[in-house]
C-alpha cells in the first residue's frame, strides 16, 4: 500500500514593495526605505566574486517597529537570517529577492529597485 505524502505548499511571492513604497499585510507593514549598496557582479560580466547587495527595510507589528538591513549574494538570496523580516506565531516574512539584477547596460542610478516578499506559514 503506497503512503500518502501530504503536499506542502510552496512558498509565495506575496509582494513586490517599489523602493520607498510600503505593502501592508493584515497586521503586518513592510517599508523597502533605501538602497545602501550593490555591488552584484552583473549578469553580462564574468566576476570572480558574486558581490552583494544591502538594503534598509522598516517592519511594523502592532507591537514594535523595527529597522533591519537586508543582504543579498549575488544571485542568492542570502542566509535566512540575514533575509528574515519578521517571524510571527504564525508566519515568516521573508525577502526573497532584489530586483533587477544588475546588467551593464543599465546603470545604478536608473535601476526601480523592488523587494520579493515571501510569507511562509
Amino acid at each position: 500500500m503506497a503512503q500518502k505524502n501530504p503536499q506542502a505548499s510552496p512558498p509565495v511571492i506575496v509582494a513586490k514593495i517599489p523602493l520607498g513604497e510600503t505593502v501592508i499585510f493584515e497586521d503586518v507593514s513592510v517599508t523597502f526605505l533605501k538602497v545602501l549598496e550593490d555591488s552584484r557582479c552583473p549578469s553580462d560580466v564574468t566576476c570572480i566574486w558574486a558581490g552583494e547587495a544591502k538594503v534598509i527595510t522598516t517592519i511594523k507589528t502592532e507591537t514594535e517597529t523595527i529597522e533591519k538591513q537586508l543582504i543579498f549574494h549575488g544571485i542568492a538570496f542570502g542566509s535566512e537570517s540575514e533575509n528574515t523580516l519578521l517571524v510571527s506565531d504564525s508566519k515568516k516574512y521573508i525577502a526573497y529577492r532584489l530586483s533587477p539584477y544588475p546588467k551593464t547596460s543599465l546603470p545604478h542610478t536608473q535601476r526601480e529597485y523592488y523587494l520579493d516578499i515571501l510569507i511562509l506559514n
